[in-house]
């Protein structure tokens, strides 16, 4: 971190020049100063540019004559935007070419009443657009030159519990900061008030706790400040359960799958290329997350005092879908989560059984689009395992995911002619519409990258060989 940057004037100096060529800040200049309007960019947008972030959206708090810039800006921009209240602040959203412009009517508190109600110091400096000049009356960039997480007053976390979780999260984005003792306190008083949050909020902090660079760190903090069992009480179990002898307990394995995937070189990992999406990689990051759910209820000792998990994945698939539908996630997106976690296991079995072309196949078709991740899902969780044979296990599902991986992208590239339909097979077998019928195409699918059906008589002959085998049962 260059620590001269973060000095006033420094920031003071990178704020102008944003302004002068960020065309929507250019806009807002022009208009506060001909209403007359105090109007100053704030939290995020300020941090990020003391930082040498990229900017996107713009907080800005208007502290005077607020109605007359909300009027200008409806006319100059030709769109009416929307006002809300929260925690008795009111705020005007407007969204303009993707980005959220939100403008805080902080005409009756003024700037100063503003930046003391915020979450914390490095999120309470204020740049003024009307004269190009930094207040910071929080003394927030003394505390970005020190990487300090230090909240304006003792009592920020109790007016609202969600910022506990942001403080675990800024912790995971921002590399070097740490909470300071005042936001330890604070974070780790409203662990049952955190309880009662808006889902969304909760879920929303969460996304970007998962997407950081060290979601570990944010995960941990939020384990130690209490926080994870107020949002995530599913994983209570998890914490304390045992992996055997020589390895780490599985949530000492997750929080280390979770750091593989987030690390730079995870980029070298087989299929890591091709995750390109935000939603891809927070699928990726969910998944890794919640893929040992289940281990402490399919917990068996072995006669040789070994820990087994059988169906753990099979019985993580359907919690992790509870868990996420708890916290509102789309159907879509779980659904792909869930099947990462159903998944997850038959990589490194198809690599203990010696690569077979046939289940190598199958498992291609049955993860669809997502072998990629599931590719980079397994390779984490086998460089997190901390088993004594993890390195040649490695080498061995290393291969395996790269053959994978080949035999996706040649599917993708040409992918076999579909030689019958769903109302071939309802006709041919005299079935009503279910998911059997896809089953049953997922067999001839097979049959024909085995080479047996090649043609649609050859497929509409392995149809009735199949009509003829259920008559036989």
């Amino acid at each position: 971190m260059n620590r001269a940057a973060l000095e006033p004037r420094a920031l003071t100096r990178r704020l102008r020049r944003r302004v002068t060529v960020d065309p929507v800040l250019r806009e807002l200049r022009e208009l506060a100063l001909a209403g007359d309007s105090r109007l100053c960019v704030v939290g995020g947008y300020v941090r990020d540019a003391a930082l040498g972030h990229e900017a996107g959206e713009i907080d800005l708090v208007a502290a005077s004559n607020c109605a007359r810039l909300v009027r200008d800006l409806r006319r100059r921009w030709r769109t009416r935007g929307y006002r809300f209240r929260k925690r008795g602040v009111t705020t005007w959203r407007f969204r303009l070419d993707g980005r959220m412009v939100d403008i805080v009517d902080a005409s009756r508190r003024g700037l100063e009443g503003d930046l003391s109600r915020r979450d914390l110091t490095i999120n309470a400096i204020a740049f003024e657009l009307r004269d190009g000049t930094v207040f910071d009356p929080l003394r927030g960039c003394s505390d970005l030159r020190a990487g300090r997480l230090r909240p304006p007053a003792e009592g920020a976390f109790l007016d609202d519990p969600v910022r506990a979780l942001r403080l675990c999260r800024f912790i995971a984005q921002l590399p070097g900061f740490r909470a300071s003792p005042a936001a330890r306190r604070g974070a780790a008083a409203v662990g049952r008030p955190l309880r009662g949050a808006a889902v969304e909020r909760v879920r929303q902090e969460l996304d970007k706790l998962l997407l950081s660079g060290r979601p570990r760190l944010g995960l941990e903090s939020m384990e130690e400040l209490g926080l994870r069992e107020s949002v995530l009480p599913e994983l209570d179990a998890v914490v304390t359960c045992t992996a055997g002898r020589g390895r780490p307990d599985v949530w000492t394995h997750t929080l280390d799958a979770v750091a593989v995937a987030a690390e730079a070189r995870s980029r070298r990992l087989p299929g890591a290329d091709l995750i390109g999406s935000t939603e891809d990689r927070l699928v990726l990051r969910w998944a890794l997350l919640l893929h040992d759910i289940s281990k402490p209820e399919t917990l068996e000792i072995a006669p040789d005092g070994r820990p087994t998990f059988h169906g753990h994945e099979v019985l993580g698939e359907q919690r992790a879908d509870t868990l996420l539908g708890r916290l509102r996630l789309p159907g879509r997106f779980r659904r792909r989560v869930s099947r990462l976690i159903r998944l997850h296991l038959r990589p490194g079995h198809l690599a203990d059984a010696g690569a077979p072309v046939r289940g190598l196949r199958r498992l291609v078709r049955d993860a669809g689009d997502d072998l990629p991740l599931l590719a980079v899902h397994a390779a984490a969780d086998a460089r997190a395992s901390g088993s004594p044979d993890a390195r040649p296990r490695w080498a061995r599902l290393r291969t395996v995911l790269l053959q994978l991986l080949e035999m996706w992208e040649t599917r993708e590239k040409a992918p076999p002619p579909s030689l019958v339909n769903g109302r071939d097979v309802m006709r041919a077998l005299d079935l009503e519409p279910g998911p059997e019928i896809g089953r049953i195409l997922d067999d001839v699918r097979e049959a024909q990258e085995d080479g047996a059906v090649r043609t649609r008589p050859q497929a509409l002959a392995y149809l009735r060989k199949v009509k003829v085998g259920n008559q036989d049962r």
